[in-house]
This record gives C-alpha cells, structure tokens and sequence, in this order.
C-alpha cells in the first residue's frame, strides 16, 4: 500500500505540475487526492490491525511485557509433493487425537475379550502332601498325599457379565465411531485445504508471470502519454490501481497459501516447515 501510494504522490506531483502550466485540468488534482486519502485510510487501518496482531502474538508467547515489537518474517512456501493419502496417512500416525480414539479401541477390544473368558468354568486343581507322625504307641503311619479337583460352574454368571460385556461393546463401537468420524473430518480438511493450496499457486503464478507485467507496462505508456496530453489522468491513475489491487491480490494468494499449507501440518500432526 505505501509502495502504491508512493507511485500516486509521484502522479500528483505530475498532475499538479501540468495544471500549474496550463496544460492539465485541477479535476486531475482532485482525482489524485482523492486516491491519496483513501490509500492514506487504508494505511491507518492497517496499523490499527497491526497493533491487535502484535498484542496477540504477545499473548500466545507469554510475554506479558510486550516492550519489543514482533518483526514477522514470512518465508517462502516451501516446494511439497502434497498427496491427500499420504497425509491422511501421517495424520493416522501422527495426529496424538487419532492415536488416543485407537488406543481405546484396543483398550475395549481387551476388556471384551476378558469379559467373554467369565463365560467359561473355572477349574482348580490341588495337590497336598502331609507328613504323619507315628502313634502314641509307637506305630508308624504312611504318609498322606492328596488330590483335588474343582470346577467353578457359571450357572448365575451369565446375566451378571452380559450388562458389562455389553456396556464395553458399545463404547467400544462408540469409539470406533468417533475415530471413523474425525479420520473422515481429516480427509475432507486436507482435501480442502489442498485445494487452497494449489488455486493459490496457480493464481500467484498467474498474476506474478502475466498480469503484474502487462498491468506495470500499461502503467509506463499511460504516464508518458499523459506527460504529452495524450491519454487523460483518469486512465493513468485506472491503470497504476490495476497493479495495485494484482499486488494486493498477489500477496493474499501467498497468504493463503501459507495459511493452508500451516493447516495441513496441524491435520497431520507434524512441525511447519
């Protein structure tokens, strides 16, 4: 914006310099104040925003402080094979919200299947041995050995283990449930966010390649047209506010991307690069 509003001050000074000689019309004048104003808002509503990021990015640092301002540095996205099953993969391996829903299922799983080993009778198998003494009267005794066998029979267990076998059951498929749910959610943000990514790419390149050229090229010939009376002001200021609104356009699509590329790191469960 101030790049922009540097380039219309310079075509006020144009203007102004054209009227002052007679050969263009104050309207000019008026048209590039106009545009100056407003440019001149915009700027003051940056900075207002700029204020709330800082305060807010002091905030999520902890740093009550906020004697230094934040300079942010936005790198270049970084150049990523981006495959929609390859990330829903890494988020199954990665994302702890995932790996927590299936440690449960394997959690259930267990507890049903000792629930289900009640159902069989429990066998107990004793051997004893017992050394005797002889007798008051001095006779010998042998020895004792015995053993024994007992069996648990689950006559009243059934309806005492169906409630709980049931219960873990349904919050097992409940779980079960709830992982299919959040691994579909996943899928559908990364394919989302995908899309994001390569509409920005395009777009970047689109406006980077071909119609920030062209547009600064109109802007050229305008301005020495309009230095020689032959194009009016209201086409050269026109032109140098298509550059402006592709540059703005520019730096949102690499925004945007970045955003994305930042939201598919987080779906997966991994660091942004």
């Amino acid at each position: 914006v101030r790049r922009n509003r540097n380039t219309v001050e310079q075509f006020l000074r144009v203007a102004e310099a054209r009227y002052a000689v007679g050969q263009g019309a104050q309207a000019d004048v008026l048209k590039a104040q106009t545009q100056l104003t407003g440019m001149t808002d915009e700027l003051l509503r940056i900075d207002r925003e700029e204020v709330a990021a800082q305060a807010e990015l002091h905030r999520m640092l902890d740093d009550s402080s906020a004697a230094a301002p934040i300079i942010p540095i936005v790198p270049d996205a970084p150049v990523r094979d981006l495959v929609q099953t390859v990330l829903r993969d890494a988020a199954l391996q990665n994302r702890p919200q995932l790996r927590g829903l299936e440690r449960m299922v394997d959690r259930y799983d267990r507890e049903v299947a000792l629930m289900q080993r009640e159902y069989y009778p429990d066998f107990d198998v004793r051997l004893s041995y017992g050394q005797r003494e002889p007798t008051l009267d001095g006779i010998s005794r042998e020895d004792m050995v015995s053993l024994s066998l007992a069996v648990n029979l689950p006559i009243w267990r059934r309806s005492r283990l169906e409630p709980k076998v049931a219960e873990a059951r349904a919050m097992r498929d409940r779980t079960r449930e709830m992982l299919r749910a959040q691994t579909a959610e996943i899928s559908a943000a990364l394919a989302a966010q995908l899309a994001v990514v390569e509409q920005s790419r395009r777009s970047g390149a689109l406006i980077e390649s071909g119609l920030l050229p062209q547009s600064r090229l109109a802007v050229e010939s305008s301005l020495a047209a309009y230095r020689v009376g032959r194009v009016d002001f209201a086409t050269l200021l026109d032109n140098q506010m298509i550059v402006y609104g592709y540059e703005l356009e520019r730096v949102r699509a690499s925004a945007a991307e970045a955003k994305a590329l930042a939201e598919i790191d987080f779906s997966i469960g991994e660091a942004p690069e």
